[in-house]
């Protein structure tokens, strides 16, 4: 998407419209925000930098506003502190809330999440996955690809579990957790969640 990776198959719609890859689509995409596993934070740029670069430079935001926008959304993830800080100076969990409120900065539709806790110590998930069950309540679409199970029962309205990069079973929590219908699905939540 964005031109970050071309998939070898499939279709994509956005608001009913096939994108098209063979070409530049950055305009198709403005209403997704894209939360990476390992942040991808610019660490040349300050926290406040990494969160307006993207409004300036893509959507023309006059800076003054992208700033406003940057640290009123520090304040929303619970940063406003470290606006002057770079990555180098914030621990995992502050970088992928930071991450998260770079997403926001473009105000998408959905936001993305590709494990947004797997690089992050035990301590440091909770303050990641809070931030994501509000902007949940809030009535945000997340898409996101976790092992957090905990989090997907509580959090999520539809589940889909893949194997293998197959969909092998989908549906709500309830049934997803409670009533699973393939083995391999069995399998896996007795592997990973203790009843």
């Amino acid at each position: 998407m964005r031109g970050l990776e071309i998939p070898d198959s499939g279709e994509l719609y956005i608001r009913g419209e096939k994108i098209d890859f063979t070409r530049k689509n950055i305009e198709q995409f403005a209403c997704v925000g894209f939360v990476f596993q390992l942040f991808n934070l610019f660490p040349h740029k300050t926290v406040l930098e990494n969160l307006t670069l993207g409004p300036i430079k893509a959507f023309r935001i006059p800076q003054e506003e992208a700033e406003a926008t940057g640290r009123r959304l520090l304040g929303r993830v619970g940063l406003a502190d470290k606006e002057a800080s770079y990555p180098s100076q914030l621990s995992g969990g502050q970088k992928q809330r930071v991450a998260i409120a770079r997403a926001l900065c473009q105000n998408p539709e959905v936001i993305l999440f590709d494990e947004p806790t797997s690089a992050l110590d035990p301590e440091m998930i909770g303050e990641v996955l809070n931030v994501m069950k509000e902007l949940a309540d809030e009535g945000m679409t997340l898409a996101v690809v976790t092992h957090e199970m905990g989090f997907a029962r509580k959090v999520a309205t539809r589940v889909v579990f893949v194997d293998g990069g197959r969909i092998v079973e989908e549906g709500t929590p309830e049934e997803i957790f409670d009533h699973p219908q393939s083995e391999r699905l069995k399998l896996f939540l007795s592997q990973v969640i203790h009843m």
